[in-house]
């Protein structure tokens, strides 16, 4: 008999134990940071509608900088011809002349979200983007991305070889073209925020200088722990 009451608690003892002392604990793992992998960059692709082409949503106003539809502008595509295979309708343009020899624009992007694996050396930074203007003009443009802590003190610099115009292939319509360009490299511990910069260098004396570009973009990614 005492045998039996025995039995019947072990038995009763296992039940309550699977069901709350032996359930598994859910352990937290760390998940991947949300910031990581996505361009961060505002209207990269320059496919945001606005009614002032000289007023680009996401980017700030610079005299010279605009947007366009591909094909509205004389020279520089047909309509329905895009700058590339993944292009959108619009595109960029950095239009300058006279004694200016050099037009940017940026963007000012804020990687607080990654401050502790900056902090670690595993972070590395891809800057891209399809730039061009016309074939063999005297205009060059490169992507720049500077390093810089809370405070604004820049920590590093990483940039693309600037475009060369005689490598622009030649376009099937209209006098210009865009190339791929990309660079990767690491972002130095201290990093806050990168000011993403997209430059234009005039390399003659034409008096009237054009770069352009398309599906610009920043990223981040960390090294797996």
């Amino acid at each position: 008999m005492n045998f039996v009451r025995i039995a019947t608690a072990i038995v009763a003892l296992g039940v309550c134990s699977h069901g709350s002392l032996g359930k598994p604990q859910k352990t937290e793992k760390a998940g991947k940071n949300p910031g990581f992998g996505q361009n961060l960059l505002k209207n990269a692709g320059a496919e945001e509608s606005t009614e002032d082409t000289k007023k680009v949503p996401g980017w700030p106003a610079v005299d010279g900088f605009s947007v366009a539809t591909y094909g509205s502008v004389g020279g520089e595509w047909d309509w329905g011809v895009a700058g590339c295979a993944q292009c959108g309708k619009q595109y960029l343009r950095l239009s300058f002349e006279g004694e200016t020899k050099l037009l940017s624009v940026s963007q000012t992007v804020d990687v607080g979200f990654a401050a502790r694996e900056i902090d670690q050396s595993t972070v590395t930074a891809r800057i891209w983007g399809q730039l061009g203007g016309y074939v063999q003009g005297d205009t060059t443009s490169q992507l720049l991305a500077s390093f810089q802590d809370e405070n604004g003190k820049e920590l590093g610099v990483l940039g693309t070889d600037p475009v060369d115009s005689t490598k622009l292939s030649k376009p099937t319509v209209g006098g210009t073209s865009l190339m791929p360009v990309e660079k990767s490299g690491k972002v130095p511990p201290g990093t806050r925020k990168i000011v993403f910069t997209w430059k234009a260098i005039a390399t003659g004396d034409s008096g009237a200088y054009i770069a352009l570009a398309d599906n610009l973009g920043l990223e981040l990614s960390a090294e797996k722990e």
